[in-house]
Order: C-alpha cells, then structure tokens, then sequence
C-alpha cells in the first residue's frame, strides 16, 4: 500500500492542476466540518470540567420553575441520594467604592459551590456558619475579578472589600479554570457568592418561587433514581400543603441537560448542516476523480499487459483519494483553526466555552477520522468503476481511444444529480433559518429602535434595605435623567422586554381559588411615569398610571394591561374596570382594577409567547434592580456618558449595568438565531461553489465523450446556438431530477425542524422558490464555460480530420 501511496502522489504531481482543486475541495469541506465538531464538543458534548460531571444534576418544583425557602428546607432534610445539595439565586452586584464596577453573581448557600467539587484557588467555600443572622459579611470571588479589577493583589484573602456599600471579607478565590453553570446565570462569569441568609419569616414560604437547586448525587446514585425519590417527598408534601404544592412536579435533571437543551439542538443541527458540505465536497472530489480514471485508461491497459490485477487497480484507485484526502486534511486542520477564532467572535456563549473551541486531541482525532471516511466516500465511485469494467474493455476502449464507460458515466451523473439534492436541501435550510430570523425581528419591530437607551442599576445592603428608600432614589435618578439635554421622555421598569422577569396567578372574572386549577399566569411589571412613552408603547384604551392608582393598605390599586391579557380574559367585552385578584384562598394580597391597555411586548425572549401582563405603579413593587430607560431626540448612544454621570451624582457606589439601546437588546435576545442564519447561509454558499464545480468538471467530460458528436452536428449545419442548448439541456436535466429528490429531503427537513425552527409551519413555497432559484443561477453559471466551449468547436477537429 505505502508504494501505492507513493506512486499516486508522484502521479498527482503531473496533475498539479487537478490535485489543488481537489485538495481545496476537501480542506473546505474537512475544515468546516472540523470547527463544527469543536464547537460541538465545547458547548454539548463535554461542556463541563468539573469532577465526575455526570453527578452534577439541577433541582425543580416543576419544569424550569424554580424551589421555594419551604420547598428546599423540606428536601434539603429529607433527600438521601445528594451528596451535596444548595440553592442560589443570581443578583448583581455593586463592587468598590468610587466607580463601582457591577458584576454578575449569586448569594448562595454552602452547599452550592460545594456541589461543583472545585476547591477554590485560595482560601475557601462558603460554609454553613456564614448563612448564620449576624454572621460576619463575607464573599468569595473570581478569578477573573481578581485579576481584572483587584489587579491580582496579594494577600487578598482575608481582606475587606466595598460590596453593595457596604464592606464584605474575601474568604476564597475561584481557580482561573472554574466556570458557575447555571440555567439562570447568562453568559457572563459569575463573579462573586456571598452566603445565602433566609429570613425566619420567609423558612416557611412555599408560594414564592425563587431558589434555584444544584446538587451533586452520591456515587451510584442515578440522575433516575433521584427523580423518583423527589417525586416521592413532592407528593408527600403536596398532602400536607395542597394549597402551595398540589400541582408541583418536583423533578431532578442532570446539570448537562439543563445546560444544553437548548444551545445542544442548534449546534447539533449545524453540525448536520457541515455534514452535508462535506458529503458535497466528497461528491465533487469523487467526479474528479471518475473522470480522470476514464482518461488514465490508456495507463491503466499497460499496467493490466503487464500483469497487473484488478485487486492492484483497486488499491491505486483508493490510495489517490487517501493522498487527495490527506492533503486536504492538513490544510483543513489550518482553516478549521481560522475558523475556531470565528466561531468565538459570534457565539453568544460564555467566555469559559469559548476558550475550550480549541483543535487539542480528540478534536484532530476527529479530524483524522473524517480524512479517513472522506477518502473512502471520494475514492469508492472510482473503485467501483474500474471493478465493474473488464479487462478485456479497457484494453479495448484505450485501442478505440475511448474515454468513458457506462457504468461510470452513470456514476458521474448520479454524483452530480446528488450534489445538486444535498444543495437544495441546504440551500431550504438556510431560507427556512433566515426567514424565523427575520420573523422575529418583525415581531419585536417595536423596540428595535436606536432612540431608546436602556441600562440597569442594582440597589444592595443597608442603605437601600427598606422600599421607600429605593423609591425615593428611583424617583431622584428619573428626574435627573429626564432633565439630560437631548432626552424626549425617562422612565424606570423592574423589568425589560425579553428578559424575563417575575409573575403572579391571577383569579379573572367568576373564578375562584382551586388549588386543583391552573390560573392565568400575570407578569407584573412596576413602571414610573413616562415610561410608556420612553419605550414607544402606543396606549390602545383607557388612561395611564397615576399617582392614584398606587396600592393602599388594603391591596387596592390601578393596573394597565396589555393586549394579550384583554384576548385571553375579556375577549368580549370591555377591559376598563374589570378585577384582578390575587389567587388565594382568603383575603387576596392586591385587588387590582384595569384602567388602561397597551401593546404587547414579548417578556421571557423573543422566541416565546406574549404573556398576559400588567403593570403598577412602583411604590409597593421595587425591587433591588431596576432598569434605565431613556428615548433620545435621535440615536441614544451619545446618552450614555450622562448616565453615567447622573450615578454618580446621585451615588458613586452605584454602578450602571447593560448600557444598550433597545435594538441591542432585541439583537441580544436574537444573537442564536442570527448566528445560526448566518453559519448555515455560510455554510450553503459553500457547498452552491462546491456543486457549481462539480457540474462544470462533470459537463466538461460529458462533452468530452459527445467531442466527435458535437462535430458531426456542426459539420451538418448546427448552429452555435443549437451547441449551447444542447449543452443547457443537458444540465438542466440533472438539475431537475436533483431537485426532484431534493424536494423529498426538503420536505423530510422541515418534519425535522418544526420543533426548532420559530415560525415554521411546514414547507414554505416561498422558500422552495427561493431555494431553486438559487440553485438554478449556480447551474447556469456552472454550464456557461462548458457550453461555450462546445460551441466554439472546429468540426474537422473534432472529427479528427
């Protein structure tokens, strides 16, 4: 075999020409492939590095939704399958003094950090005596903060910093490498955890819903086994609380799952995706190569007079493609590596996940594995054609001088016939990813504006502990803002669209509390006055909020809704002055009163339902954070630096978080979406080039084989016009019946990605349209040089005469 190899890279250095359309054929389709699986490794399939990861599992009440105070203290005593079990809850927080810096991260209690099994670089984990009331303020921090804002200071541990205004002691750094994964935490590191401390008024709290569980199981405890034993105390609690726990479904789900449900089908659906380029590529290498073997048949009649046999023909066929296929890898490990550092600049994930998109081992093994399966899928068309001719048929075909054979140009026109299907049904992909794309720009148009600049402030510690002193500084920031030069209207909101937020069951009309029953579900948004008109929010009935409508002590207040709660609670009549109570049992917390209905706006990300909402005003509803919102007379971006500067008149320790404008937060909601369009249209382009190739080289020899033909027929009066159609009709055959079999795979993608693709509904005629007419200006561009060539034939040249 290693003197087959040699032999055939000897012979790959005539063809020079050949041999480097191949070799960048398969480095393209190699490399994309590579840097796919990269990715797909980083993000899916080893995504953690923590010890024994699969033991890492989340903890719910019900899917996605969160545990209670009461809820956790009860599993926290009764489950026997954790080895380490916590609860968390994400903030952010102020850090320093002048400049504060906000960052990201948890207050949680020991068990958490303790649960991930990576001790801390230095110091140590929080641990039960620090969740104590009146223990000492401690936290434990990051590497990266450390680093970044504390510039690596020495001795830190021990050390007293300003946090949330107030001082805090560094008990424990964070190793560099350690990275807090959580469904709740975004793709920013978490950088600090201080010590969860649950108030006695709220240890028996089983309606509130905010702590989120992550345990480490006990070795050969099963993600199952401990699904079945919560399940088990979720139904004994349920019997002694039905009114909080009737309808909660307590579960366990592994850490991996919960981490990828939702990136995992993205890129597990682009890896398909690369798939297909690569099948493409090996298509176009494998007519490469079909029609040299067909014109190295003269070679081939004197290898077989000399003895050769079919088993040594077999091996030199296999080993060309091995060689093509080598090369093509090296290259490609060298474009997969360009490719790495693209997929790092636009994947919306954590810094952590993107420094593991590396080409370590596993990675150039699997690389080295896709050469291996390229240069069979290459090389087996042309092995197959040269064992189904006899020898006896190329030795007469090369006296003939004959360059074809029927088996395999039928194999040539197969190839090309799939190429074209695998394009199409690609080229459907990309149309269908590109169009829910901008299906969701077109259904948050409403806040994709430039005018808008948003940013968040987070209130922590003493100083801001009671609500009207959070009201009053709110109040203060909003005047300030509003008084900017260059600001039409300022507002303030507990929350953003497409960020989620918070919710309530609501008792609507004639219904009554039944623990039994499912009511309609209420985010609750508190809101100062202009907002509205800071976000663009058009009022459709009634009045706005007033300084009137403000909860009083008996849980009486005004409320504005928007539209999808009028369709789903009143859709027959007028909202204005309908109630809204709480859903309890007794003595309902708030009764709240319609005066007034707004727009909708998507609340937990642009891909999701519009939830029935309403919003208050904020005298009884601030929260620790809040959110900045100011419409410019033009672009907002120059606002910025005076938002800054009204923080720090107002307080230095306070500090801005997300400083975006509304259409930076509606391209972060939609950042997978687009990155998912973009790489798949790539990743179409790619494979449109590839079969563009494949049908020029294959039409090429096919009017090679017709050369004498083509000769006879200008010879008895045909017209170069009549040369070009023959040629175009030749090409628009088998780019019909690819499409014909592409439509099949279209057909089959789309029952694929009903469930992953937003707004999908089926194929789309449209898109198919779309999709084949692209493909069509590629076959047309693809036929023009061959056909030119033909027509531009000297018949008694071509007669050999």
């Amino acid at each position: 075999m290693l003197s087959d190899l040699l032999l055939s890279f000897r012979q790959l250095q005539k063809s020079r020409g050949f041999a480097i359309v191949a070799i960048l054929t398969l480095a393209v389709g190699i490399g994309s492939v590579t840097t796919i699986f990269s990715t797909l490794r980083a993000l899916v399939l080893e995504p953690f590095d923590y010890p024994e990861a699969d033991r890492m599992v989340q903890v719910w009440s019900g899917d996605y939704w969160p545990l209670s105070p009461a809820d956790y203290l009860d599993l926290h005593e009764q489950m026997d399958s954790f080895e380490r079990f916590g609860v968390y809850n994400p903030q952010s927080f102020n850090v320093g003094a002048e400049n504060a810096l906000a960052v990201q991260g948890a207050v949680s209690t020991a068990g958490v950090l303790e649960s991930f099994g990576i001790r801390p670089r230095e110091g140590r984990w929080l641990v039960e005596t620090d969740e104590l009331e009146g223990a000492e303020p401690v936290a434990v921090i990051s590497y990266g903060l450390w680093q970044g804002y504390f510039g690596a200071r020495e001795g830190m541990v021990g050390s007293t910093i300003r946090l949330n205004g107030g001082n805090a002691t560094v008990v424990g750094i964070m190793p560099e490498s350690f990275e807090f994964a959580g469904p709740w935490i975004r793709t920013e590191d978490c950088k600090v955890w201080l010590p969860m401390r649950i108030p006695e008024d709220q240890r028996d709290m089983r309606d509130g819903h905010w702590l989120c569980g992550v345990a480490r199981l006990k070795e050969g405890v099963s993600v199952e086994a401990a699904d079945a034993e919560v399940k088990g105390i979720g139904v004994r609690l349920s019997e002694l609380y039905p009114n909080s726990n009737f309808s909660k479904k307590f579960l366990v789900r592994s850490l991996h799952f919960e981490m990828t449900r939702d990136v995992g089908e993205q890129v597990w659906l682009l890896f398909a995706a690369v798939g297909l380029v690569l099948l493409v590529a090996c298509s176009n290498v494998a007519s490469m190569l079909l029609s040299r073997g067909a014109q190295r048949q003269g070679e081939y009649a004197v290898r077989v007079a000399l003895g050769a046999t079919k088993g040594n023909l077999f091996r030199l066929a296999l080993a060309e493609s091995l060689v093509l296929a080598l090369a093509g890898a090296a290259l490609g490990l060298a474009l997969a590596y360009g490719g790495n550092e693209v997929m790092k600049a636009i994947s919306p994930v954590s810094v952590a996940r993107k420094a593991a998109m590396v080409l370590d081992g596993p990675v150039i093994g699997f690389a080295l594995a896709a050469t291996v399966v390229t240069a069979f899928l290459a090389g087996l068309p042309p092995v197959f054609a040269v064992l189904k001719t006899s020898i006896a048929t190329i030795i007469r075909n090369d006296a003939r001088g004959s360059v074809g054979s029927r088996s395999r140009n039928f194999m040539l026109r197969g190839l090309v016939i799939g190429q074209v299907a695998l394009a199409f049904v690609l080229a459907n992909g990309a149309a269908l990813f590109s169009a829910s794309y901008y299906e969701l720009l077109k259904e948050n148009e409403l806040l994709t504006t430039d005018e808008v600049l948003t940013a968040k402030v987070s209130l922590q510690g003493d100083t801001y502990q009671e609500n009207e002193d959070r009201v009053r500084i709110w109040e203060e920031i909003k005047e300030r803002l509003a008084a900017l030069p260059g600001v039409r209207f300022a507002g303030i909101t507990s929350k953003l669209p497409l960020e989620g937020g918070n919710n309530t069951n609501g008792l609507v009309n004639d219904e009554v509390y039944d623990a039994s029953q499912q009511r309609t579900s209420i985010e609750r948004s508190s809101i100062t006055e202009n907002y509205f008109e800071a976000m663009g929010l058009r009022l459709l009935q009634g009045r706005k909020l007033q300084p009137s409508d403000a909860m009083t002590e008996e849980g009486q207040l005004g409320v504005v809704v928007n539209r999808a709660f009028v369709e789903k609670a009143w859709p027959d009549k007028n909202p204005l002055g309908e109630l809204i109570r709480a859903n309890q049992e007794s003595d309902p917390w708030y009764r709240a009163t319609v005066v007034g209905v707004v727009e909708d706006v998507k609340q937990w990300g642009a891909r999701a339902e519009v939830q029935p909402e309403m919003y208050t005003t904020p005298e009884r509803h601030w929260g620790t954070r809040i959110n900045l919102v100011v419409r410019a007379e033009g672009s907002a971006a120059g606002l910025a630096q005076g938002l800054r500067e009204v923080m720090a008149e107002v307080n230095p320790e306070l500090a801005l978080e997300d400083v975006r404008t509304l259409r930076q937060v509606v391209e972060d909601g939609t950042a997978g979406e687009r990155t998912m369009a973009g790489m798949v249209n790539v990743f179409m382009a790619v494979a449109l080039g590839l079969v563009a190739v494949g049908l020029y080289g294959t039409l090429s020899y096919h009017i090679l084989l017709r050369t004498r033909e083509i000769g006879v027929r200008k010879a008895l009066g045909a017209r170069e016009a009549d040369v070009w159609r023959l040629v175009y009709r030749q090409g628009a055959i088998w780019v019909g019946v690819g499409l014909a079999i592409g439509l099949g795979g279209s057909y089959a993608l789309t029952k694929v990605l009903e469930s992953v693709v937003y707004g999908m509904d089926g194929l789309s005629l449209g898109n198919l349209i779309g999709a084949g007419a692209v493909i069509v200006m590629a076959s047309v561009v693809a036929c023009w040089v061959p056909a030119r060539k033909a027509s531009r034939l000297d018949p008694l040249e071509a007669l050999g005469m």
